[in-house]
């Protein structure tokens, strides 16, 4: 009996997609060459329709005059679990210089071909909740890269599956995000071609959202923590268990954190940008409990310093509404130019 195993029959087809990278004339939209590269969305279907499919109401029997009627189901769902960024990240190091295949953040050496290969992604909130090495939002030059495209492909239902007519359908079950990447974005940090960023991972996301963010050379993972006005963390008290609560002073933030969302646990008094004083293993954390017009938040877990140790005392939490639906590590990647523009279009396969 043969041991070996079939990547496809382990896989449902369900969770396939494809990334496809064009490179043309940013003029004549001349298409002079085309990357492809599979991928495995499996945390985009889960997350994104979890959240997408449940309807705002739910039917009461007994509810109006006792004939029945829709009643809030206590689900909002919200845009924010919908996909609207094409996030990318690059190989450079702590100067600005490229890095290329040689960065061992992505890719692994493989002593029987010669080649370098992809490194596997973590499960978890890796990489502080973003991107290995996200390129810094400076806009226009590095934005934030919004999809600019969204329409469906078909495919074909096989004739005689069970519970269809005996014929072949055509099905929109394909939908495809596209953005591009024009020949002055993403360019690098300096200004001749030895600058310029060789793109390295690309992540499909939701979240929040912005219309322009200015140039605050901030990461996506900042740009997306979501706390007090002045841009510090909503404080918060911790006592050692599971639970926190928003102190009195910040009453006004009680209903910012709702159950379900996702939360970064940080130091009281924190930004976006400087949240590192408190050391644990993973400062995110998932809301599984939140009454609206209460202070108590319930979390999934703990919070916990590196040495295991419970946190307490006054700490701060921001929402996070970054969502990475899936996530890639590039196996071709490729250095931009601002001779040409690249078209990303990200193909999700829904059978």
């Amino acid at each position: 009996m043969s041991n070996t195993v079939n990547l496809s029959e382990m896989v449902p087809s369900t969770y396939r997609g494809e990334l496809e990278f064009i490179f043309r004339n940013p003029v004549t939209k001349q298409v002079f060459k085309t990357i492809r590269d599979h991928n495995i969305i499996k945390i985009f279907a889960k997350e994104m329709l979890a959240y997408r499919l449940p309807y705002s109401k739910i039917w009461d029997p007994n509810g109006g005059t006792g004939s029945g009627a829709w009643i809030d189901s206590g689900i909002d769902p919200t845009e924010e679990f919908a996909a609207k960024y094409i996030l990318f990240g690059a190989s450079f190091d702590e100067d600005g210089a490229p890095l290329d295949t040689i960065d061992s953040r992505y890719y692994t050496l493989d002593s029987v071909t010669g080649t370098y290969i992809p490194n596997r992604l973590g499960v978890g909130a890796d990489y502080n909740g973003g991107l290995i090495n996200a390129i810094p939002i400076s806009e226009p030059s590095r934005p934030l890269k919004k999809i600019e495209r969204i329409y469906f492909e078909s495919s074909y239902q096989p004739a005689g599956t069970p519970l269809l007519q005996e014929d072949v359908r055509a099905m929109n079950n394909i939908v495809v995000m596209e953005t591009t990447l024009r020949k002055e974005e993403y360019n690098g940090f300096g200004l001749t071609a030895s600058d310029f960023f060789t793109i390295t991972e690309v992540a499909l996301s939701g979240g929040k959202e912005f219309d322009s963010v200015g140039a605050c050379e901030c990461t996506p993972s900042e740009l997306f923590l979501e706390g007090k006005t002045d841009g510090t963390a909503i404080t918060v008290s911790a006592t050692g268990t599971s639970t926190i609560s928003i102190i009195a002073a910040d009453i006004a933030y009680i209903n910012t954190i709702k159950e379900g969302d996702q939360v970064k646990i940080v130091d009281a008094g924190d930004t976006a940008s400087d949240d590192s004083a408190v050391q644990q293993v993973n400062p995110h954390f998932l809301v599984i409990s939140k009454a609206v017009g209460g202070s108590d938040i319930v979390l999934d877990r703990t919070p916990v310093d590196v040495n295991n140790v419970a946190l307490t005392g006054q700490l701060g939490v921001f929402k996070n509404t970054l969502r990475l639906f899936s996530h890639r590590v590039l196996s071709t990647p490729f250095k931009k130019s601002s001779d040409f523009e690249v078209v990303c279009r990200w193909r999700i396969i829904l059978n």
